[in-house]
């Protein structure tokens, strides 16, 4: 790691990031926790509209910044019929804030940074979760018998996903010095190599979905990827005729996939049966039916439907002991913001995606397609793990900070790929050539 990125003008991007992260980390709880979070994102909301006001007025350019700000415009609307409109109230405008701020933050790193530093405001996410993942031991589940590994967090779940998005970076690195640094590669292999024997450890299945779809979106993006699909394919096929004729895959597979142990498996089976999503079956059920209940307009973001809530909002912006484990993140929606905001929410991901794959289609060099093919595997991982927790209407959730960084980074990278499309409309850019072409505002202007 470079020195210059311990200058304080360097930190304050990822600082901002680790201000979500480190409230589920026990040795930086101190100094990150759900109150801090918030003083934070304000040092870096001040930062960015003070220093970087250059960037700010380009992303209001861009038709997925004034879609956010509709979505977050309409989770405010509810407040007007919310049954708790003081969590409502708090609650979307917390949303706005962080969508808005950490989308900014995403572009500004980018646009100010050569192309080989485009995930580096990752960097100190990865060192933190590599460090809380060094210690802890391993428990049982009672409910499973599966043992699971929590690290320095506390929770498997938050442990996987921290993992997950240092691997990220880790991919990122490895890829730009494969080739040309052994000893580098080979430091970086390793690192992404024990994220993932403590990922495989924490038994986290929706941040092993994070890692998948990131390891895909590296693989289709590199210059050799049809090259490479015949030998997919082929240990595709091994891996499942492996499953049929060896048992300790299909022990592998209870124990990642149905998060059990055979023998506990067998007994369940005997009962009400087991499948992949048992842990989450009651809680969806519940879910379902309240979001049935939000109707067109919804109940108001951040409420349950028909519970009451006697407390008050703290400093933490947090209901305290009101509302239940949601376990989704679309019936949230729809229970929150009705069928309205669902549709919204299916637009604006649809337009992150369609820009994703078009930001691919144009990029005329390799590092740009594989930074847009990263940018959009975590952000695919990160929505497949919103089917399990309900980030999503939790603005000041560690995967919602991550999440909201990653289109304004990806907005970034495609700008830079289309003014080198349009200077070399009809070849392919050499990799090296672009690698370190100085930061983006150099370049020119679109």
């Amino acid at each position: 790691m470079k020195i210059g990125y311990l200058k304080p003008v360097e930190l304050i991007i990822p600082l901002g990031l680790l201000g979500f992260i480190g409230t589920g980390v026990k040795f930086l709880h101190v100094v990150f926790n759900p109150t801090t979070r918030w003083g934070i994102l304000a040092v870096l909301s001040m930062f960015l509209f003070t220093f970087r006001q250059r960037d700010v007025v380009a992303l209001l350019r861009y038709p997925l910044f004034w879609a956010v700000l509709v979505y977050a415009a309409w989770g405010f609307m509810p407040v007007a019929w919310s049954e708790v409109p003081q969590i409502s109230l708090a609650k979307s405008l917390a949303f706005g804030w962080v969508s808005t701020t950490m989308l900014i933050a995403g572009y500004s790193w980018v646009m100010n940074h050569d192309r080989a530093k485009a995930f580096d405001f990752m960097w100190l996410l990865a060192v933190v979760a590599l460090l809380a993942s060094l210690s802890g031991q391993r428990e049982e589940n009672a409910d499973t018998g599966a043992e699971v590994y929590a690290g320095l967090t506390g929770n498997p779940n938050f442990l996987g996903f921290v993992l997950a998005m240092a691997s990220a970076w880790l991919m990122w690195r490895a890829y730009l010095v494969c080739g040309k640094n052994r000893r580098s590669f080979a430091l970086y292999l390793g690192l992404l190599t024990l994220a993932l024997y403590f990922l495989l450890l924490s038994h986290s299945r929706a941040s092993l979905l994070i890692f998948l779809c990131m390891a895909i979106g590296l693989f289709i993006s590199l210059e050799k990827f049809r090259k490479r699909l015949p030998h997919v394919l082929i240990f595709s096929v091994l891996c499942v005729t492996g499953y049929y004729v060896l048992p300790a895959v299909q022990d592998l597979l209870t124990q990642y996939v149905y998060k059990s142990s055979l023998e506990v498996l067998a007994q369940e089976k005997e009962g009400e049966g087991a499948g992949m999503m048992y842990s989450r079956e009651l809680i969806w059920e519940v879910s379902y039916d309240l979001a049935m209940q939000g109707g067109t307009f919804g109940g108001g973001y951040g409420v349950t439907i028909g519970e009451e809530f006697h407390g008050e909002i703290g400093s933490s912006i947090s209901s305290g002991q009101y509302g239940r484990e949601q376990g989704n993140s679309q019936l949230a929606i729809l229970e929150q913001t009705g069928l309205v905001g669902f549709g919204l929410y299916l637009m604006l991901i649809a337009g992150i995606f369609w820009m994703c794959a078009s930001g691919l289609w144009s990029a005329r060099v390799e590092v740009d397609r594989v930074a847009i093919g990263l940018m959009g595997g975590a952000m695919l991982g990160l929505l497949a793990q919103s089917v399990f927790e309900a980030w999503w209407v939790a603005p000041g959730a560690a995967e919602s900070g991550t999440f909201w960084m990653l289109p304004g980074a990806l907005l970034g990278v495609i700008r830079r790929a289309r003014l080198v499309a349009l200077q070399h409309p009809s070849s392919t850019v050499l990799h090296a050539q672009y690698v370190t072409a100085g930061q983006s505002h150099a370049e020119g202007t679109a």
